[in-house]
C-alpha cells in the first residue's frame, strides 16, 4: 500500500465590512460634551489573559475593548515620547441596550482656539490647543495571564500604548486579539467644522489628535486582527491524486498525532512579542521586542490525544477502539481540532517565507477476521514541508491529504512449455 501526504495552504483575508466586520447597531443620542464611543469588529470563554476564540462583533459586545487616550496640548508626538495614558487608562467599554458604555464618564476638554474665539489675548485662527488621542485592543482584560495577553502598558508609563502577547500552542487557550483603527467609512466633524477624515489619509490608523465634536458623535473604532489565524484539516485520497475516492467499508483511517514545526534556517516566528497600538502603516500590525527561538529551538504545535485532536479522528492505543471511529472521510474535510478553534501567530514581516515541517502519524485500520486478532494495523509516519507568508488579519488553513493506494492483485498462469514425448519400450518388440 503506497502512502502520501499532500499539503495546501489557503489564505482569507478579514475585509473592513466582511461578515465578521459588521457595523454594530448604535442609538445617537444628546449628551453634553462627553467622550462616546462606538465600533465595527472586522459564544467565548472568559479567562484571565483574554477571551479565548476567534473575535467576532457579537463577541467583541461580550466582551468588550479596553482604550487608552492621551490629551495632549500639541499633537501626539511620534512614538509617544514623553506622554502617559493621562485621560484613559485600560478604561473598559462595555456593550448594551445597542450603545457602548464606560465609567467615570470622560468629557472633551475646550481649550481649544475655536472656543476661545473673540476673548481676548487668545488667538483668532482655528489652530486647536488641546487634542485627545485614543488606542483601544480587544478582548478587554482586567487582568493579565499567561498565555494570550500577559502586560499593558503602566498608567505611569511614556510612549505608545502596548499589549504584550504570548502564543498558545493549545487551541482552546487561543485569544484573538483585536486593535482599534478608524475605519473607511465614517467621516468625523470636530469643533472647527473641519472634515477630519475627508482625504482616507487617516483610514486604518489610529484615532490621534482628535479634536471636540458636535455632540452627538462618538469615536468609532474598526477592529483588526492582529495576529494570523491557523488551521489544520484533513481528507482523504483513495486511489486518485485529489481528494476523494471510495475507501473500502471495512477500512478506517484513524490519526495519532500531527506536529507543525518551523524549520526556516533563520526563524521568523515568534512566541511572544509586544502589539503597539500606535500603528505607523495602514491596516498592518505594529509588532515590537518579538520573542524568536534560536535553533535547535523552533516554535512547535502538537495536535494529539492530550493537545485537543478531535475524537472522531482519534485513534486510541488499540486497532479495535480506533475502528470503531468515523475517522478520515474522503467527501468531505474534517478539521484536526473544534470547531472555533484555531492556532494564533504573531504575524511575520511582509513578504516573509516561513517554511513549516508538518509531521503526521496515522494509522490504516482493517477489520479482517481471517487475522490473529481481527484487524490489520498499518502506521504511516510522514513529514512534508511548505511554505506561508504569515499576516495579521489573515486566516490560513493546512489541507492535509492522506493519500492511499489500494493493493491490487492480478493473477495468470503460465503456459505449458511442452518438450516432446519420449519413447518407452515395455518391453521393446523384437521383429
Amino acid at each position: 500500500m503506497k502512502k502520501y501526504l499532500f499539503l495546501a495552504a489557503t489564505a482569507m483575508l478579514f475585509a473592513a465590512c466582511s461578515n465578521e466586520t459588521v457595523e454594530g447597531p448604535q442609538a445617537p443620542e444628546t449628551n453634553t460634551g462627553e467622550v462616546n464611543f462606538d465600533t465595527y469588529i472586522s459564544s467565548t470563554t472568559r479567562a484571565v489573559g483574554g477571551t479565548t476564540g476567534v473575535m467576532t462583533t457579537s463577541t467583541l459586545q461580550s466582551t468588550g475593548f479596553g482604550v487608552f487616550a492621551y490629551q495632549t496640548s500639541n499633537t501626539y508626538p511620534a512614538g509617544g515620547t514623553g506622554k502617559t495614558p493621562n485621560f484613559m487608562y485600560n478604561e473598559e467599554v462595555t456593550y448594551g441596550s445597542s450603545v457602548w458604555s464606560y465609567a467615570p464618564l470622560k468629557y472633551w476638554p475646550n481649550n481649544t482656539t475655536q472656543d476661545q474665539l473673540g476673548v481676548p489675548g487668545h488667538a483668532t485662527t482655528t489652530t486647536p490647543n488641546d487634542y485627545v488621542s485614543f488606542f483601544a485592543y480587544a478582548p478587554y482584560v482586567s487582568s493579565v495571564g499567561d498565555p494570550g495577553i500577559t502586560a499593558l502598558t503602566a498608567n505611569d508609563a511614556t510612549g505608545d500604548p502596548k499589549v504584550s502577547y504570548k502564543v498558545a500552542t493549545k487551541p482552546s487557550e487561543s485569544v484573538d486579539l483585536l486593535w482599534g483603527v478608524t475605519p473607511s467609512a465614517w467621516t468625523y466633524t470636530d469643533v472647527a467644522n473641519n472634515n477630519w477624515n475627508s482625504t482616507g489619509t487617516k483610514n486604518f490608523l489610529p484615532l490621534k489628535d482628535m479634536l471636540k465634536p458636535d455632540v452627538q458623535t462618538r469615536m468609532k473604532f474598526l477592529f483588526l486582527h492582529a495576529l494570523a489565524r491557523l488551521g489544520v484539516n484533513v481528507i482523504a485520497a483513495v486511489d486518485q491524486e485529489a481528494a476523494g475516492g471510495e475507501l473500502d467499508a471495512n477500512t478506517k483511517i484513524v490519526i495519532e498525532s500531527v506536529t507543525i514545526t518551523e524549520s526556516t534556517a533563520t526563524h521568523n516566528l515568534a512566541t511572544a512579542g509586544d502589539l503597539n497600538l500606535d500603528n505607523t502603516a495602514a491596516g498592518i500590525a505594529l509588532w515590537e521586542n518579538k520573542t524568536i527561538p534560536t535553533a535547535p529551538s523552533a516554535l512547535t504545535f502538537t495536535i494529539n490525544a492530550s493537545n485537543e485532536l478531535e475524537t472522531s479522528l482519534l485513534w486510541e492505543s488499540d486497532a479495535a477502539t480506533s475502528w470503531a471511529k468515523e475517522g478520515v472521510l474522503t467527501s468531505k474535510e474534517k478539521p484536526l481540532i473544534s470547531a472555533n478553534s484555531y492556532f494564533m501567530l504573531i504575524p511575520t514581516p511582509n513578504a516573509t517565507n516561513t517554511d513549516l515541517d508538518v509531521n503526521i502519524v496515522y494509522h490504516v485500520i482493517t477489520k479482517d477476521t481471517s487475522l490473529d486478532g481481527d484487524y490489520s494495523n498499518v502506521t504511516n509516519n510522514i513529514t512534508k514541508k511548505v511554505t506561508l507568508d504569515f499576516n495579521n488579519g489573515k486566516a490560513y488553513t493546512l489541507k492535509l491529504i492522506l493519500g492511499l493506494t489500494s493493493v491490487k492483485l492480478d493473477a495468470e498462469v503460465k503456459t505449458w512449455e511442452v518438450q516432446g514425448a519420449t519413447d518407452v519400450d515395455l518391453p521393446q518388440n523384437e521383429e
